[in-house]
């Protein structure tokens, strides 16, 4: 079992040194979280079935924090949880994510959401009625240039003749989709794995039992697609044993609740990752 490390709702300032112990501790890597502009006020509900964060909660740009960190470490890898593509056009997806692919060492996995927030989509004119065939097309864009740093398109919403986009990552950059739903479900198999998030186990063996079929029906058999989910369930090493009998092949670390005073600090965050690396790693 892969285990990452939420830096999600934290303070900015302690991300350096958790990225920094995550790698020492012997962690696969950080997930970064993404909103791009959040309405003051929002009707829109969560996939969770709660709403988790307000218009002021933090969500620093996450492009900008995995180039920061890749700074600070060598081995350590990351991933967004999950950057909303459809609020962005493919050619700055490309860019941006090819060059922290590249600067890192191909240490980058893109894991990519169409979103759920039409409040956000009208606040930045992105039409949220569109945003999954968006999200496709930018994914379709944006693998071409990533493969070779050259691509052509010509669909719904981009029609462009040959271009370059230089350097190009010299290894592919995975990219993991996120949702449940069928149809996320069906994106994920045309790529290279799935991003859930916190479910019962048996709403995660339906879904990845579902997820299994769509690719044997797809051809799919890549032995390093990646089954990424949460159990709600105890962070101990039972729910982590059936999970990956499940056939979960990573997971979010749980060594402390977001807002729980007594991990308030990073000395405290630290040491809860120690802890947590000495049972589970």
């Amino acid at each position: 079992m892969k285990f990452w490390v939420p830096l999600i709702c934290l303070p900015t300032e302690q991300y350096p040194p958790l990225a920094r112990a995550a790698e020492r501790l012997g962690y696969e890597g950080v997930l970064v979280a993404d909103h791009l502009a959040i309405p003051e006020a929002f009707g829109s509900v969560h996939p969770s079935g709660e709403n988790p964060f307000t218009h002021e909660t933090e969500f620093p740009d996450a492009v900008a924090v995995i180039a920061s960190l890749a700074a600070v470490t060598t081995r350590l890898r990351f991933m967004t949880y999950a950057y909303v593509l459809p609020l962005r056009d493919p050619f700055t997806v490309a860019k941006q994510f090819g060059t922290l692919s590249v600067l890192s060492g191909g240490r980058v996995a893109l894991g990519a959401a169409v979103g759920w927030l039409a409040e956000e989509f009208a606040t930045v004119g992105a039409d949220f009625r569109t945003r999954g065939a968006r999200t496709d097309e930018i994914l379709a864009v944006a693998t071409d240039f990533w493969a070779d740093g050259r691509a052509e398109h010509h669909g719904r919403f981009h029609d462009f003749g040959p271009a370059g986009m230089f350097p190009a990552p010299a290894a592919p950059l995975p990219v993991l989709i996120a949702g449940k739903s069928d149809k996320a479900l069906e994106r994920a198999a045309r790529h290279d794995g799935w991003l859930g998030m916190n479910y019962g186990f048996d709403e995660i063996e339906e879904r990845v039992a579902r997820l299994a079929d769509l690719r044997k029906a797809a051809g799919d058999s890549r032995p390093d697609f990646e089954v990424f989910a949460i159990a709600n369930a105890m962070p101990e090493p039972a729910t982590y044993t059936r999970l990956a009998e499940l056939g979960v092949t990573a997971t979010a670390a749980m060594p402390w609740l977001v807002g729980d005073p007594t991990t308030a600090s990073v000395d405290a965050k630290i040491a809860a990752l120690e802890a947590f690396a000495a049972t589970h790693l």
